[in-house]
């Protein structure tokens, strides 16, 4: 656990005796640290070879793994589709990333300004943006039945919860995990959802971990944006300890994808593709 990710602050904590007379605690408290980072792209004109920088989106985030994060959100924008496209990122202890583009990528700024508008969680977004993401990303996402068990399905919220180091200390953050029928991938946790899951899968991006098999496990619920993030990375199960939105099941049949709430250890509930699940031992 990173001493960048939390701090120490004082605190009252107020409580209320059997006899009724308030009991007032002086100490310290562990919360969780939220800072703002500046992505800044920068690569080269297809036209004019002349090079360009601008930046991309300020975000808050708890600070660590930064490049982990930038790599999967990168990826979630389809603005780069492996991380050789990544040449460096730099000035992560200045709470900026400098990302330096291969020159093979391609930047549309005013289409990738609408989607980032649309894709923000501003409340715009709807069935629309859905169907635009089949334009954006590939469809090709493993369609194999029968391969994951029920009962490993119902494991990933105790393991993801064992590896929750920051929630133990804080209980002031998301994670989100990928695992593998036979192993846990990645966790990270952030104080955003959504930066949660890019650090997770930045961190698959990067060791080349991606395969056909992944299983997105999330700590909450799961939105538009979250989906989004697991069509990019070709996520064919997503797991939910909370619920889904209605746009994050739209996502989950445009794509078919198997989409899993409320997961416990002895209940879930399927809300599309249950054909991946094995139900027999």
């Amino acid at each position: 656990m990173s001493t960048k990710s939390y701090q120490y602050v004082n605190r009252q904590r107020y409580r209320l005796m059997p006899e009724g007379d308030i009991d007032v605690c002086l100490s310290e408290d562990v919360v969780i640290s939220e800072e703002p980072l500046n992505i800044v792209l920068h690569w080269t004109c297809k036209e004019t070879q002349q090079p360009l920088e601008k930046t991309f989106m300020v975000t808050m985030r708890t600070p660590g793994q930064d490049a982990l994060l930038v790599t999967g959100l990168l990826l979630s924008y389809a603005i780069i589709q492996d991380k050789k496209q990544i040449k460096a990122i730099e000035n992560e202890e200045f709470n900026q990333c400098d990302v330096l583009l291969d020159d093979d990528v391609e930047l549309d700024w005013s289409s990738l300004t609408r989607q980032f508008v649309s894709h923000s969680g501003c409340g715009i977004c709807g069935a629309n943006d859905v169907k635009k993401l089949a334009h954006t990303f590939d469809l090709n996402i493993d369609q194999t039945p029968e391969w994951l068990p029920i009962q490993k399905v119902l494991t990933f919220s105790s393991q993801l919860r064992e590896q929750q180091t920051l929630f133990s200390a804080t209980g002031g953050v998301h994670s989100a995990g990928v695992f593998t029928l036979n192993e846990c991938l990645a966790v990270h946790e952030d104080v955003g959802r959504h930066n949660a899951v890019d650090k997770v899968i930045g961190e698959l991006v990067t060791k080349d971990l991606l395969s056909k098999q992944n299983i997105l496990m999330l700590s909450g619920r799961v939105s538009f944006e979250l989906m989004q993030k697991a069509v990019a990375a070709k996520m064919a199960v997503v797991v939910a300890i909370g619920a889904p939105s209605s746009l994050a099941v739209a996502v989950a049949k445009q794509f078919n994808i198997t989409l899993i709430g409320f997961v416990r250890d002895h209940t879930c509930n399927v809300y599309h593709g249950d054909f991946r699940l094995k139900k027999t031992h």
